[in-house]
């Protein structure tokens, strides 16, 4: 019923407006403190009390209800909204790598099933948040045997690179990321999964603070990915890889300057049969080799093959 619609005395209808008006009040601010979490508790230098750790659960565990709720315009409302406050510069480590455990408990769920439109806004979310737990998030929906949807793989899969690029984390992370990433690339099938793997592994070869022990076994985990993705389009069984296999070798070819002298030695060397295997076949296409575009890149690789021919013979290993 509408307030003006009853006859009370001024003062009373007055205070029943002001009362409506600070319920209205306490209303927003409730929604505004359910959007954002304190700056101070964002900002903490050392590591959350109990009683902060609690604070953040709270509010992921709001948020992920909201997200689970929204249509396709407030889930990107709600991704918007966490990104900005995510990438504030006052943001502590300490603040974030307990905010990336609660944010991995409460969105790990947009990734089972088949709703690829909010799994593909959690992966964004992960991709920013870059701590080592968002980073098993995103690889953990990699592997065809538990992920079996192509399209969330994909979703996973493309925010990978980005998300190692931004996360701190140490070499043998690095290490054990790649060996992961080896194993779930001889399983995939779709080529640009597959792409954005491979490009995840060459950019990790290119981090600072690499021991040459831990660049050696990057490059060569790389060397069999790309080995394997050689041998599969030259049996004709996964023709459409050769996409995958020519956004391999061009990452090897744009990223040689900024790897390490012995982990480019081992790199070149360890793809150097692929290598000759693909040149020889330029005139002779493997099977299943047919479709015009897939003709054409698999021109493209035969060249790329060549090039790193050259660069090996040059001294480039």
């Amino acid at each position: 019923m509408l307030l003006n619609s009853v006859k009370f005395p001024s003062s009373a209808r007055i205070a029943a407006i002001v009362g409506t008006l600070s319920l209205f009040a306490a209303a927003s601010q409730a929604c505004a403190q359910a959007d954002a979490l304190p700056p101070d508790l964002v900002a903490v230098k050392q590591a959350l009390t109990t009683e902060q750790r609690k604070t953040v659960s709270e509010f992921v565990t709001q948020v992920a209800e909201r997200f689970a709720a929204a249509d396709p315009a407030g889930v990107a409302a709600i991704r918007s909204k966490l990104v900005e406050q995510i990438r504030l510069p006052t943001v502590s480590p300490n603040f974030r790598r307990d905010f990336g455990i609660e944010f991995v408990k409460g969105f790990g769920k947009f990734a089972q099933g088949t709703d690829s439109m909010r799994a593909t806004n959690a992966f964004i979310l992960a991709r920013f948040i870059a701590t080592a737990e968002t980073i098993d998030f995103l690889a953990d929906n990699l592997d065809p045997d538990a992920q079996p949807e192509v399209a969330i793989r994909m979703a996973a899969a493309a925010q990978l690179p980005k998300a190692l690029d931004a996360a701190p984390l140490s070499a043998p992370q690095f290490d054990a990321i790649t060996k992961r990433l080896a194993i779930v690339i001889k399983k995939e099938r779709n080529w640009v999964v597959a792409s954005h793997e491979v490009e995840s592994i060459t950019q990790m070869l290119r981090e600072e603070g690499l021991t040459p022990p831990q660049a050696d076994a990057i490059a060569m985990s790389l060397a069999a990915t790309i080995n394997d993705l050689e041998s599969r389009v030259a049996a004709g069984s996964d023709p459409q890889l050769v996409n995958a296999l020519q956004r391999a070798l061009l990452a090897v070819r744009n990223q040689l300057s900024g790897i390490a002298g012995s982990a480019r030695t081992k790199l070149l060397t360890g793809i150097a049969p692929s290598l000759e295997s693909l040149v020889k076949m330029k005139s002779a296409p493997p099977a299943g080799i047919a479709e015009a575009e897939l003709t054409t890149t698999f021109t493209a690789v035969v060249n790329t093959a060549g090039l790193l021919q050259k660069v090996r013979a040059s001294g480039g290993g």
